[in-house]
């Protein structure tokens, strides 16, 4: 009798045993992207930014190369952090372009929804020629009309002083793959830079300086991280621009990045 009650109160245990915690929710991205102007390989592009985020699991990645029927309150609604590998051509099917509220949705779901917004290299530059002031605000400027940059070339990239989350778990130190690097980069109020590249004064185009390369600004309740890096697939594959990507995202998704991130 004593072994039936032993089994009886080791088979009740075994179902008050609380259950496994869950894997946490995958980050839920839409990538915005569309028109394909001369010397951008947006679909290439946009491919390798939905591998390297695919990979692990930790982020589930939908594409949009239609924002005119995707950039609205209900489809925005579904997602953590917005992804912008986009620039506005002339060139732009009808389906690429965006609508005004397109673009007001756009800025409500970062502004007052809170959602995260990744600006990818030269998104920076969309919708600078006429300007829309509120956009260059929400990305946290970038390249806009100013910006420039000599031959592609191989660079060291370095982390600032600023404590982050992004920056914490990053290498302090990487030789960057040849990639563009941009100069004169405008940023706007409250941007924290995270990384810098120098500019070489002996190449063509060099300045002389550290130009800011990566770095995070909040628009609204929305947290914007904009990464001025990865003009192609090549520069893509850097192991180490791919870490920062990632920890990047998570970062605009959720505020913080979990400690395994790499």
């Amino acid at each position: 009798m004593t072994r039936f009650l032993m089994a009886c109160a080791a088979l009740a245990a075994t179902f008050a045993a609380p259950a496994a915690t869950p894997a946490a929710e995958p980050i839920k991205v839409l990538i915005i992207t569309g028109d394909n102007v001369k010397g951008h390989d947006w679909p290439g592009t946009t491919q390798a930014l939905k591998g390297l985020l695919s990979e692990g699991g930790r982020f589930k990645v939908d594409v949009t190369a239609a924002p005119s029927k995707d950039l609205n309150d209900e489809n925005l609604a579904k997602y953590d952090v917005l992804l912008l590998n986009y620039k506005d051509t002339p060139q732009g099917s009808e389906e690429s372009r965006w609508s005004d509220a397109n673009k007001a949705a756009f800025l409500k779901a970062v502004k007052e929804g809170g959602k995260g917004l990744v600006v990818h290299h030269f998104a920076s530059a969309a919708f600078a020629n006429p300007n829309w002031k509120e956009y260059e605000q929400a990305i946290a400027g970038g390249w806009r009309t100013q910006g420039y940059h000599g031959p592609k070339h191989e660079f060291p990239v370095k982390k600032t002083e600023v404590k982050h989350p992004i920056s914490d778990g990053a290498p302090a130190k990487f030789d960057h793959t040849i990639d563009e690097l941009y100069s004169a980069s405008m940023r706007t109020r409250g941007s924290l830079v995270l990384a810098t590249a120098y500019c070489d004064p002996t190449k063509p185009q060099g300045t002389g300086i550290d130009e800011a390369v990566i770095w995070v600004n909040q628009y609204g309740k929305g947290r914007v991280f904009n990464n001025a890096l990865g003009h192609d697939t090549e520069a893509m594959s850097d192991k180490n621009y791919q870490q920062w990507m990632r920890r990047g995202v998570e970062w605009a998704a959720t505020g913080q990045v979990d400690a395994s991130s790499k």
